[in-house]
């Protein structure tokens, strides 16, 4: 079956070979015509570089040495959408706009330019009557012609990698070369108009003196505060006092003992001292009593005038009534002293009672010096709990003050880093240190990029052939005659035996 597929295509291109040669070099003619018409495409190439940002170009006073923890340069990996954002800037109108200022239309050939006037006012018709139709704003020539460049304008992210390839291609290689040139040029120029503001550093400065205005403000109110309270390290100073209240209140503690102690010692010797006898016998011995003595001489006398006195008076006389009662006194004061000795004793202080009442009297003066001590030290425990109260106090206040300089000192030092990374950013654009760098400048196209001749011709010779067994095909088929066994089979649904040619 494939053998006769073969030869029936082989017999059905030999029947109508004027078919389809006429066909073929009909195609391949006008392949090879268009080719050689078709004016010469040059295509100018161009690579930026866009990195994440051009700090690294700059020395931060932050970084004293290089170590894996702390590099000095830090690198940071461009994400797809900056990459995104420089090929749409690349390829904006604005930018092509402003390239072709100045620039002078490329020249082309007569036929070219005729070729190209007719095609594109052939193709801009329905344009121009749906702008009639809505009445839309007319199309400048400088438009138009942006609008063309645009078109053989392209740019793309090569892939994994951070490089931007720039395609522009054009009839003129020269002129190719030139645009893209000056392309570049636009968008470095935009780029760090984009990444600068001229007034950012004047605004950064304006800032900066306000801000340091307000910190030294700040820092004077700390100051005077400090000065008032005497607190200059209030970590330092309110350890030291903690650490010297610990001492009075252990000294306070240990002198509270010591009283204790002393007033139990006192206590104990006051009643120890009441129960011991001040005075103790020294010698004891026995005297006659003088008042004995003298009374009997007295009573004697006294009966003797008494009995001289009965002899010349009555008993109840006067004189004798006196005498007796002088008599009676005398005898009762005999009998009350019916003693003829008296004991006679001596005593001396007890020697254990001084000694104890010497140990009482140091033991007070103790007890009295550790209440003085005592009372000292609670003084100052009280003085310290109130100073440390008083500097918990004051700290607080200090804290706020500080925390408000910090703030301030953080604002103004931002405005200040923002000021100098302003003036950096504005001559780094002055000499066009971007954070996009031309890898590659645009390059003079040689030889064109289309046609491609030999791709054109084998294409060519491929569409017409084709085009030939197309056209052999469909004459066989609008002829009415059978000329071959597989048109006969198909026709009569039959087999073919044998067939006969002419010259049998």
């Amino acid at each position: 079956m494939a053998q006769r597929d073969a030869n029936f295509w082989a017999e059905l291109l030999f029947r109508r070979k004027t078919a389809f040669l006429e066909t073929t070099g009909i195609v391949f003619g006008l392949v090879v015509l268009a080719t050689l018409v078709w004016p010469p495409v040059y295509q100018s190439t161009a690579e930026i570089l866009v990195q994440d940002n051009r700090a690294q170009l700059l020395v931060s006073p932050d970084i004293q040495t290089e170590s894996p923890q702390n590099p000095a340069i830090v690198t940071n990996p461009v994400s797809e959408q900056d990459l995104n954002s420089e090929v749409e800037l690349l390829t904006s109108l604005h930018l092509i706009r402003q390239a072709i200022a100045g620039l002078p239309v490329p020249p082309e050939s007569a036929g070219h330019a005729l070729l190209r006037d007719t095609l594109g006012l052939a193709l801009q018709l329905p344009d121009n009557g749906y702008r009639l139709l809505h009445d839309s704003p007319e199309l400048t020539p400088n438009d138009q012609w942006a609008l063309k460049l645009a078109d053989n304008l392209k740019a793309d992210v090569i892939k994994r990698s951070d490089l931007v390839e720039v395609n522009f291609r054009s009839h003129d290689s020269r002129w190719a070369h030139e645009f893209l040139s000056r392309l570049i040029d636009q968008y470095q120029e935009y780029h760090a108009g984009l990444s600068h503001d001229p007034q950012a550093a004047r605004f950064f400065d304006q800032q900066a003196k306000q801000l340091g205005a307000r910190l030294a403000a700040s820092e004077e109110k700390l100051r005077q505060f400090q000065v008032q309270t005497g607190i200059t390290s209030l970590p330092d100073q309110k350890q030291a006092l903690v650490n010297r209240l610990s001492d009075l209140q252990l000294q306070e503690a240990k002198t509270s003992a010591e009283l204790a102690s002393a007033q139990q010692e006192v206590a104990a010797l006051e009643q120890e001292l009441h129960a011991t006898p001040q005075r103790i016998d020294k010698e004891r011995r026995s005297v006659q009593n003088l008042a004995l003595q003298q009374l009997k001489p007295e009573v004697m006398q006294l009966e003797t005038q008494r009995a001289d006195l009965l002899s010349r008076y009555q008993p109840t006389s006067r004189r004798i009534t006196e005498i007796d009662a002088k008599l009676a006194a005398a005898h009762r004061i005999l009998d009350h002293e019916n003693h003829l000795e008296v004991q006679e004793a001596s005593t001396d202080l007890n020697p254990v009672w001084v000694t104890v009442d010497q140990s009482l009297t140091q033991a007070k003066a103790g007890a009295a010096s550790s209440k003085a001590g005592h009372d000292a030290l609670a003084t100052q425990v009280a003085d310290m709990r109130q100073q440390l109260i008083s500097m918990v106090n004051n700290g607080v206040e200090i804290e706020r003050l500080e925390r408000q300089v910090a703030t301030d000192k953080e604002a103004y030092l931002s405005y200040e880093r923002k000021g100098e990374e302003a003036r950096a950013a504005q001559g780094l654009n002055t000499n066009k240190i971007l954070n996009i760098s031309l890898a590659q400048a645009p390059t003079q196209p040689l030889t064109p990029v289309l046609p491609i001749i030999w791709l054109n011709f084998l294409a060519g010779a491929v569409l017409a052939l084709a085009a030939g067994i197309g056209a052999a095909y469909w004459e066989e088929r609008s002829d009415p005659r059978l000329y071959s066994t597989a048109a006969v089979e198909e026709a009569g649904g039959v087999s073919t035996i044998a067939v006969l040619r002419n010259e049998a």
